[in-house]
């Protein structure tokens, strides 16, 4: 009780323009820690993204984006108002900061994605390698199933193909191909004998 009330007071002693630049850099620290629950208790990044292509790699203005800029400029800006400078050359040291940090973020995002998009290149390290299936494979290539494969050292769930009939779940199956750039064509393993 005695925390808040000092808070309260620090609060209270603030000059208008550092509770702006607190409430500003509280709300995206707030984001943040809201985005990272989501990620561990629902299994959701808690993100939401503003461009609609997310396969691109130029396309991450997004809430972390956004929670980056603000905890720079809120923070960034208080410090600089705290150390006497003027609320206008504050609020530019605040944004120069806050785009230093969501151009930092945003790089990293794009690294991962280039890492991710080079990562269905090692698909081609599953063939040969038997899998089992995980959610049925609709027959004549009509939809993707998922199957579950080790290759490159690693046990993974991978979408996949067959040109033969359904395969339920379960099906032992043997990687015959790359389908497409992020999936795997299958056949039942018993029916791996008579392919071409």
């Amino acid at each position: 009780m005695a925390l808040f009330a000092s808070l309260a007071d620090w609060w209270k002693e603030l000059a208008f323009s550092l509770q702006v630049f607190w409430s500003i850099g509280l709300c995206g620290l707030f984001l943040t820690l809201l985005q990272g629950l989501f990620s561990l208790v629902a299994g959701h990044h808690g993100d939401y993204q503003v461009d609609a292509h997310e396969t691109q790699a130029n396309s991450y203005l997004s809430l972390k984006t956004l929670s980056a800029l603000f905890i720079g400029f809120g923070f960034g800006g208080a410090i600089f108002a705290q150390n006497g400078f003027s609320v206008l050359v504050a609020a530019v040291g605040g944004l120069i900061i806050g785009l230093f940090i969501a151009t930092l973020y945003l790089g990293l995002m794009r690294v991962l994605h280039r890492l991710r998009s080079d990562g269905t290149a090692l698909l081609w390290e599953a063939i040969g390698q038997r899998g089992r299936v995980y959610l049925r494979i609709p027959a004549n290539e009509s939809a993707p199933g998922e199957i579950q494969v080790a290759f490159g050292g690693r046990f993974l769930n991978v979408k996949a193909f067959t040109r033969g009939p359904e395969l339920p779940t379960g099906t032992d199956v043997l990687v015959i191909s790359v389908h497409g750039e992020n999936a795997l064509e299958v056949a039942k393993v018993s029916e791996t004998s008579i392919l071409p």
